[in-house]
């Protein structure tokens, strides 16, 4: 059951955003403005410039959580709380009084994490989650769970899209992009299986990175696919999201981030996929990399290796053939709990032949090197996240311009670059070699610099 928080009564003087703090969109309370705050570098924000923190953030959830359903869990209370001594303690890390919200698949110790499924409902775990442990560990406040597809699948879920609440924000990582959209949170964490941080991040126009395969650790985070999910998160720009990567893993900054790293090197691709892609978001990406040609970076369109055009249907056979493992003895003789949409894929991993998973699984290994190799020659490979504006909220959207970087494992970040013919974001996806993720995020700043900026939606 969902906590509802009211807002009022609730006094933003005098929070104010701590050293450290990299926030995003802050909207003032009570009015359309806002603020555009980098913290990152400052110290304390003038008396002159008082902000709202968690206490911003509960206003904006009030604001906007009826129309947007970001949240399975809201924490005010604690969070506020959490803040409080905090700020008694005075600065314990690089996100030291941040608002952060965390996926609903992975655990938060004491509070409930129910995966989107009447499976896990009621489910209080005893420990965080390594990811959660480690933002707690750099300051960030975490002031709720945001809503998943069920079990961080396919299956629709209540949350809509700040930019059009008639539309999807995507999936499965749904609640944590609108939430980040909708200037509730400056950061949030997600997940990634095949298409779940890139896609609704690029649907919801905000920055989605997910880093190379095993960068994050999953202790404490829903297994769907095993050799598949990977850890990712959400924030307004590519510095921020570096900063929370980092903190999520335990790191300092400076192994995810570095300034001025010079003009990146560029591979523009349209894979197989292409023709799927709208009219409007093939026109968006050859704007996009004319824009950073003109702007000095150096563009290929080199081939892509042989084989990755097989990317979605190796996806399909591994995902598949490890949830069936994985989930289905949870779900026997309890599958009234699950969504049609679930049943069928799990019947259908379950009926993949052990030779066949077999297979994917070696042909994934040989995709792994050829691309590394291939893409080792680049800072960074330029393609589409997704077919196009956010589609209606009966489906969270095709995820097959992610297909290939989920298989392989490579790092991937989308940025927004501009608005469709529906008002809705449209973006840049930008891909690196597994382990290039510095790389990879430095290239991506430099075309974030050279875009044009979409702003907020209009909620």
């Amino acid at each position: 059951m969902r906590t509802r928080w009211r807002a009022r009564g609730i006094s933003s003087s005098g929070l104010l955003p701590l050293r450290g703090v990299s926030v995003a969109t802050w909207y003032s309370t009570g009015e359309r403005r806002h603020v555009q705050v980098n913290c990152l570098r400052a110290t304390r924000v003038s008396e002159q410039r008082v902000l709202p923190s968690v206490a911003g953030c509960i206003a904006r959830y009030g604001e906007t959580e009826p129309r947007i359903h970001a949240f399975a869990r809201f924490e005010a209370e604690a969070a506020l709380l959490m803040e409080t001594g905090l700020r008694a303690a005075g600065d314990l890390g690089a996100l030291s009084g941040v608002p952060v919200g965390v996926k609903d698949i992975f655990d938060t110790a004491g509070v409930p994490t129910e995966c989107g499924s009447a499976l896990f409902r009621d489910r209080i775990p005893d420990h965080d989650a390594a990811v959660v442990r480690n933002l707690r560990a750099a300051g960030a406040v975490i002031v709720g769970k945001t809503i998943t597809a069920e079990l961080a699948f396919l299956h629709p879920g209540p949350t809509r899209n700040p930019w059009d609440t008639t539309r999807t924000p995507g999936g499965s990582s749904m609640g944590s992009a609108a939430a980040v959209a909708a200037g509730v949170v400056p950061l949030a964490v997600g997940s990634q299986t095949n298409g779940s941080v890139i896609r609704p991040a690029a649907f919801c126009g905000v920055v989605g990175f997910k880093p190379t395969f095993g960068r994050l650790s999953r202790d404490g985070m829903l297994r769907f696919s095993r050799t598949l999910d990977h850890v990712g998160g959400f924030a307004r720009s590519v510095e921020e999201v570096a900063r929370l990567v980092a903190a999520m893993a335990g790191e300092d900054a400076s192994r995810w981030w570095a300034d001025d790293t010079g003009t990146p090197r560029y591979a523009a691709l349209r894979t197989s996929e292409w023709a799927h892609a709208e009219e409007p978001a093939r026109h968006r990406f050859q704007s996009d990399v004319d824009r950073l040609a003109a702007a000095g970076g150096p563009i290929d369109w080199p081939n892509p290796p042989d084989g990755l055009d097989d990317a979605p249907a190796l996806v399909r056979t591994i995902m598949l053939f490890e949830a069936a493992r994985g989930l289905g003895p949870r779900i026997a003789g309890r599958e009234k709990l699950v969504s049609d949409t679930a049943r069928r894929a799990l019947a259908e991993g379950a009926a993949i032949a052990d030779e066949a998973y077999a297979a994917a699984l070696r042909e994934r290994e040989r995709l792994v090197g050829a691309f590394s190799s291939w893409a080792a020659r680049y800072d960074a490979v330029l393609t589409l996240p997704a077919i196009g504006e956010a589609p209606g909220p009966e489906t969270t959207g095709d995820p097959r311009f992610c297909s290939r970087w989920s298989l392989t494992g490579a790092p991937a970040i989308t940025i927004p670059t501009g608005l469709g013919p529906h008002r809705l974001p449209l973006g840049l996806q930008l891909v690196a070699a597994p382990g290039d993720d510095r790389r990879l995020l430095a290239a991506a700043a430099w075309a974030e610099a050279r875009v044009p900026s979409i702003g907020s939606p209009p909620l």
